[in-house]
């Protein structure tokens, strides 16, 4: 788990650093002092988790509004607020914290929590790697990668068909590929199939294929050049 840590007293960013290091399953702690700086940070780095204190010194933003930046691009890091203040409690539910730690710091208290998050995401990492992520309004769907058919795009939208069903999604078609395995092969550009799904493919034109699945009526079309690629799959 990468953790990016945004606190600006020296002495106090040392020692979570220290705390954080001697947590089983944080493998990496990207420590700043500057609000802006963490912001960009986290867009380069794209942590697990994002450790914040609220009131930044000799900062133009505090770390509210830090956080508040970083939630309009990545809504899937944890975030975790440590500060003196417990007013500001209520209004950090707008970045949907995971917790919220008030100084001083009770130390096995900050680790169990800390040790929480790991878990979590060692338990996606490992979702990950047998299933694909797909948000439909808001709502986080995994499903089988062994079980996926086909993957579509039309327009601004992208269809998964797969054995348990069908969902649309905004995600783009080169975003979700990211999430597959050598399983998965695009042979169109508004088509990626699972290849161990393949029935047969059929030359329909000089510069077409069409391919036909096992488990689905749904008939692909494949490109020439996408043919000439993976041929050799199939002899």
């Amino acid at each position: 788990m990468d953790v990016l840590l945004l606190e600006d007293e020296v002495n106090t960013r040392e020692f979570f650093t220290m705390l954080l290091h001697s947590i089983p399953g944080v493998t990496r702690v990207i420590a700043t002092s500057s609000g802006e700086e963490a912001i960009q940070l986290a867009k380069h780095h794209q942590p697990d988790l994002i450790l914040l204190d609220i009131e930044l010194v000799n900062d133009d933003l505090t770390g509210l509004e830090v956080a508040q930046q970083i939630y309009d691009f990545d809504q899937e890091a944890y975030m975790i607020f440590v500060t003196a203040h417990s007013q500001y409690a209520i209004s950090s539910f707008a970045v949907h914290p995971y917790s919220y730690i008030l100084k001083p710091i009770v130390i096995e208290e900050f680790k169990s929590i800390i040790s929480e998050v790991a878990a979590k995401v060692n338990l996606q990492v490992k979702q990950s790697a047998d299933t694909i992520m797909v948000p439909v309004k808001r709502k986080k769907n995994f499903i089988l990668k062994e079980d996926i058919n086909f993957i579509e795009a039309q327009g601004k939208k992208t269809i998964i068909s797969a054995k348990s069903g069908q969902w649309i999604t905004n995600r783009p078609l080169g975003e979700l590929e990211k999430q597959l395995n050598s399983d998965f092969i695009r042979v169109h550009r508004a088509f990626i199939v699972n290849k161990k799904q393949i029935k047969s493919i059929t030359q329909i034109s000089d510069r077409t294929y069409e391919i036909e699945l096992r488990n689905c009526s749904h008939r692909i079309p494949m490109s020439r050049s996408a043919y000439s690629k993976y041929k050799r799959l199939f002899r």
